[in-house]
């Protein structure tokens, strides 16, 4: 059984079921619309960073890197005014990134704990400033995406990218696939080495694995998919700009990991919604929102120590338990 918590399977059952009839209660308000697309796009990203920092115990502040990659290589391999097909330029900006990640990966897995997040770091920094600084990416400012791709496969066209609601549910359809990608990939073979890895490096290695291999594609695997994320972003609001790729966009995407209970998968999705939940609820009653909400967050962390998803399986093993 992929799902193999109750907590889990429940979330599952329940949100998606919703998130499909969300639309048509919310189609006079194309606002709430875009905003639960966001949520699940940024879903996927925190999604991939979940399994690299808590499955992998790979730790990165760089994997916003990936994230403004997706959206900055389809400004550069697609042209400007004629329409792409969105399946096929999806393959090449996940090949493209997949390449950068293994050369990439390739020297910042040699190192780990400190050393790791430092050099990851200092990737994503040199990639933000290359991109603030580069006159023929708009600097600052970012790049506009004028034309929307299309998304026929043998002449049916299956989503219109103009359309919100289509939109929403193209981004619903991969937030489930990469849930489902990510659950089957830690069940495989592959999962529980990777698990083996996480606990026990040492041990691992002296029952003749080499873990930098698996280490690696891991790092490539989770860095395709957050460039996948960024991809997204790029046709929802039809510019990319620098700040996709700064740190602070990996900080926050950790900080969503960790609410919603690291290692978890599913928890990443819960996490992104409670966190975008309470941006939007507080920068709409104070100026100072940032404040209030940083106290909360650390009030959540404290008090939910596995994080919402630990503590949603922990409730339901204690119910079952009585």
């Amino acid at each position: 059984m992929l799902l193999n918590k109750r907590a889990e399977r429940l979330f599952v059952w329940i949100f998606f079921p919703l998130a499909l009839l969300m639309p048509m209660f919310l189609e006079q308000n194309e606002y709430y619309v875009n905003k639960l697309t966001t949520i699940m796009i940024l879903s996927i990203f925190v999604m991939s960073l979940d399994y690299l920092v808590g499955k992998c115990g790979l730790i990165t502040l760089g994997h916003a890197m990936f994230y403004g990659l997706g959206g900055y290589i389809f400004v550069m391999i697609a042209p400007e005014y004629e329409a792409v097909n969105f399946w096929i330029y999806t393959f090449y900006i996940c090949a493209i990134s997949a390449t950068v990640a293994f050369v990439i990966g390739f020297l910042v897995l040699r190192t780990n704990g400190i050393y790791m997040i430092m050099i990851t770091l200092a990737f994503a920094q040199m990639t933000f400033y290359y991109f603030s600084d580069s006159i023929d990416f708009g600097g600052t400012d970012g790049v506009f995406v004028y034309v929307k791709p299309e998304t026929s496969i043998f002449g049916l066209s299956l989503f219109d990218l103009d359309n919100p609601t289509h939109f929403y549910y193209l981004c619903l359809l991969s937030l489930f696939n990469t849930l489902l990608f990510f659950k089957v990939l830690i069940r495989s073979r592959f999962g529980r080495l990777v698990d083996a890895i996480h606990a026990n490096p040492g041990r691992t290695v002296a029952l003749g694995y080499n873990i930098f291999i698996y280490r690696l594609v891991s790092y490539v695997v989770a860095s395709a998919l957050g460039a996948y994320a960024g991809y997204l972003f790029t046709l929802q609001y039809g510019f990319v700009n620098p700040s996709m790729l700064s740190w602070t966009t990996s900080g926050t995407a950790l900080v969503m990991s960790i609410l919603g209970g690291m290692g978890s998968i599913y928890g990443a999705i819960l996490g992104t919604l409670v966190y975008e939940g309470l941006h939007y609820s507080l920068e709409h009653l104070t100026e100072h929102w940032l404040l209030f909400m940083g106290g909360l967050i650390i009030l959540m962390v404290m008090i939910f120590k596995k994080g919402i998803a630990g503590f949603l399986e922990d409730l339901l093993e204690k119910r079952d338990g009585k």
